[in-house]
């Protein structure tokens, strides 16, 4: 079915909506494993006594298979196609999940866990992210929303599930009943619904290979400031707010706030942002989406803040972690928003993919410094002020971005 750009957002969704549903719960499945992290790091560490650094080793092999990886990813995505990518995205990530409930006392058993869900980290973001921004035109910021809301899902009822597990079967069960779980639901999904631009029947020429579709080539979009912007500002907030999510319940914790408590927070927190992300997916196809996400990224300074000027008081920290559910609810979508409109769909896969990669390693690192931190210290206190700068500087970034580029004269204006 072809990509009809004149086509209602009405008549995109009744065309496209098990594409949306279906990269949804693809982007559930990827978050799963950083949202159970904050939930297991405590009982893991009781268990094994392993540091705090030692167990969010995981992330940080992401981060290296993703600096490796993400960009050719991406490339493979743009030439054979999202389905057959997705499918084995899927197949290793919700195996990866099972896998890590059967950890020994061995550290490398961990990590061979964490490297098969890393192989399929490298694709994720991009094989759910590409064909929706090609098969939806009018509503795509909604679209996008949607599929980002998986993610919010999973915040939402992963951490009170799996600490319901941890405190009645162990945290092993945890890992084995979500992997099972998600194995279920993701597969048949993306076997049956997961198409994109680019896996359209030859004869339907009307939809065209993905060098045909309106953007920029790689090269030109590296010449782009508004590329650059994107990717440094994605970068700089990345780094505050993957030690934020990660490191999240046990931060609670160290604010003096139950592990009960906390969970709950982290579970308010996901609905927040799933209930947000509809609203913020509306405004992005009818405002200006660089103020939204500039402004979300300022928000996102509140909650440490909080945590910093009133530890144990448990209505300031729910209040400022619901605030912050709000702004995680536009901060990513929007920035995937920006992409597709500044750089087009010619090269999405591949230049989605190098943000990709620069995420990663703000998500390896950073998580695992923070917990460096606290092994050294006992305290997340300095971190979470070193968690401040970087969203203040992530915003301007996006602030500074320029208008949307006209592919069809070849013209990129550099102001709003």
């Amino acid at each position: 079915m072809a990509v009809d750009h004149g086509a209602s957002a009405a008549k995109e969704w009744r065309r496209y909506w098990p594409l949306a549903l279906t990269a949804s719960m693809g982007m559930a499945l990827a978050a799963a494993f950083n949202t159970m992290l904050g939930v297991m790091i405590v009982p893991i560490e009781q268990e094994f006594g392993w540091t705090r650094a030692e167990i969010s080793s995981g992330p940080l092999i992401v981060s290296v298979m993703g600096i490796i990886f993400a960009a050719p990813a991406g490339y493979v995505i743009d030439r054979l196609g999202a389905r057959r990518v997705g499918i084995v995205v899927v197949v290793m990530m919700s195996g990866a999940l099972m896998l890590l409930g059967t950890t020994s006392n061995h550290i490398w058993h961990w990590w061979i866990g964490w490297i098969t869900y890393a192989v399929a980290a490298t694709a994720t973001a991009t094989v759910w992210m590409a064909p929706l921004s090609g098969k939806f035109h009018k509503g795509r910021g909604l679209a996008i929303t949607l599929a980002l809301a998986g993610a919010g899902l999973s915040a939402a009822l992963l951490p009170t599930t799996a600490n319901y597990l941890i405190e009645n079967e162990g945290w092993r069960a945890g890992y084995l009943v979500v992997g099972a779980i998600f194995a279920v639901i993701t597969i048949p999904l993306t076997y049956c619904f997961w198409r994109g631009t680019e896996d359209a029947p030859q004869a339907d020429s009307s939809e065209g290979a993905p060098a045909e579709l309106p953007g920029m080539t790689v090269g030109e979009a590296l010449k782009s400031r508004n590329y650059r912007l994107i990717v440094a500002a994605q970068l700089i907030g990345s780094l505050a707010s993957t030690a934020l999510v990660i490191n999240l319940i046990p931060m609670l914790i160290d604010a003096k706030i139950s592990a009960a408590e906390a969970a709950a927070m982290a579970g308010a927190q996901g609905v927040a942002s799933t209930l947000g992300r509809f609203v913020g997916g509306w405004a992005l196809d009818h405002v200006s989406a660089k103020w939204l996400v500039s402004a979300s990224m300022f928000s996102s300074a509140v909650l440490p803040i909080v945590l910093i000027a009133a530890p144990g008081s448990v209505p300031l920290a729910f209040a400022a972690v619901v605030f912050n559910g709000l702004a995680n609810a536009v901060k990513y979508p929007g920035m995937v928003y920006l992409l597709s409109r500044h750089v087009g769909m010619k090269s999405f896969g591949t230049l989605f993919g190098m943000i990709s990669t620069v995420m990663s390693v703000a998500s390896g690192v950073c998580p695992m410094l923070a917990n460096y931190v606290y092994d050294i210290t006992r305290s997340y206190e300095i971190v979470l002020w070193a968690l401040i700068p970087p969203f203040i500087i992530g915003g301007f970034l996006f602030a500074a971005l320029g208008r949307y580029p006209d592919f069809a004269s070849g013209r990129e204006p550099t102001t709003e």
